[in-house]
């Protein structure tokens, strides 16, 4: 008994260790986005959601205060999904909807979404 409880502790330890980043909810997934070295305070996140004939994207970066009125944008599987301005609060958030008419691309598992300068500077990644 001793040597299954400990192995259920084990494997719960790799789930959450290798799995920290998505989150199921809502219908959608959620994952972080990891600083760049160029801008180690900066974090983010990202949601995508998808029902029958509606994509939606989700994707914001924080704690880049040094490009407060400056423009980013937001990539997702290699294509520009669009720009926002960061805000004084060094903030930048973009949501883009299919039945909007909106372009947003298929998610799927490995997809990478990143957020660059105007520059094309990396500030955050991840992958869903």
């Amino acid at each position: 008994m001793k040597r299954i409880t400990t192995l259920l502790t084990a494997f719960a330890l790799v789930l959450t260790v290798s799995v920290p980043t998505v989150l199921a909810a809502g219908g959608g997934t959620r994952i972080s986005l990891k600083a760049a070295k160029a801008f180690p305070a900066a974090k983010g996140a990202a949601t995508f959601k998808s029902k029958a004939g509606e994509r939606e994207l989700d994707a914001e970066v924080e704690h880049v205060r040094r490009l407060a009125g400056k423009r980013v944008s937001f990539w997702v599987a290699g294509k520009r999904l669009g720009t926002a301005t960061v805000t004084s609060l060094g903030a930048a958030h973009i949501v883009r909807n299919s039945e909007r008419g909106q372009f947003v691309p298929a998610v799927r598992a490995g997809t990478v979404v990143k957020v660059k300068t105007a520059a094309g500077v990396l500030v955050v990644s991840g992958s869903f």
